[in-house]
């Protein structure tokens, strides 16, 4: 479905995933989990957009409902894989947090870098809490969230586990009410207009989950590690051609 100008949504299995009309090609925001890959890549299909000319996915984090599919979409066609540094690494602290493997990501990315691919320009936000890799990728006023928000103020579900940490999830809610944004595409549900009054919810839902679990998230999360001052952020420019296959 075209949602905006130059936006394709595609939903399957309670996942959703978007085409992002970079010029020429096509980049893709999440890709979900195998299983429902091709149901996803058919309704973009219907919807205009060249699957052959698809160069790039653009990873919001490392969970298999979110990335999971990258393997066999990139056993089918050659593309470039850009996720935050932290989806490639193995966290000692997060048994259950599964990262990417480093040889399907061509570019690691962290907060403040900028992406360019095609007429497009992403920018990186790396906003930690439902996972330490969560980021979100601004176009213009758009931003593409993963699990960080849905449009009625939901937000990502918690576990040590998988390096969930309150403390950080409470900050990348509030960054979220200072930033210049219109609409929000969510990894699950409908995208919509961006309020203040979602945030505002998700902030409560947050409180609501932390005294429910007893502060266990409290006491045990911890926060993710973050860019150093001393780290320029840094501009990577994507082709719209698609690299040779390997």
């Amino acid at each position: 479905m075209r949602v905006a100008s130059g936006i394709y949504r595609a939903e399957s299995r309670n996942e959703v995933i978007y085409a992002l009309d970079c010029g020429g090609a096509y980049g893709l925001v999440d890709v979900g989990g195998e299983a429902g890959l091709n149901a996803k890549l058919g309704q973009l299909e219907s919807d205009g957009v060249d699957l052959d000319k698809i160069a790039a996915v653009f990873v919001t984090h490392c969970h298999e409902d979110h990335a999971g599919a990258i393997p066999k979409l990139r056993s089918a066609r050659p593309l470039r894989v850009v996720a935050h540094r932290l989806a490639v690494e193995h966290l000692r602290h997060c048994p259950a947090y599964a990262p990417i493997d480093s040889d399907l990501v061509d570019y690691t990315v962290d907060a403040g870098d900028t992406v360019e691919i095609g007429d497009l320009v992403l920018q990186v936000h790396h906003l930690p809490g439902h996972t330490p890799d969560s980021v979100a990728w601004q176009l213009g006023d758009n931003l593409f969230l993963g699990d960080i928000m849905r449009c009625d103020g939901t937000i990502g579900w918690m576990d040590v586990h998988w390096g969930s940490c309150v403390g950080d999830y409470r900050s990348s809610l509030q960054r979220l009410l200072r930033m210049k944004v219109a609409n929000i595409y969510p990894g699950h549900g409908e995208c919509g207009p961006f309020t203040r009054e979602a945030v505002e919810g998700a902030l409560r839902r947050l409180n609501a989950l932390t005294e429910a679990d007893g502060n266990l998230l409290v006491s045990v999360g911890r926060p993710a590690p973050r860019r150093t001052a001393e780290t320029p952020a840094k501009i990577v420019r994507l082709s719209t051609g698609q690299p040779a296959a390997s």
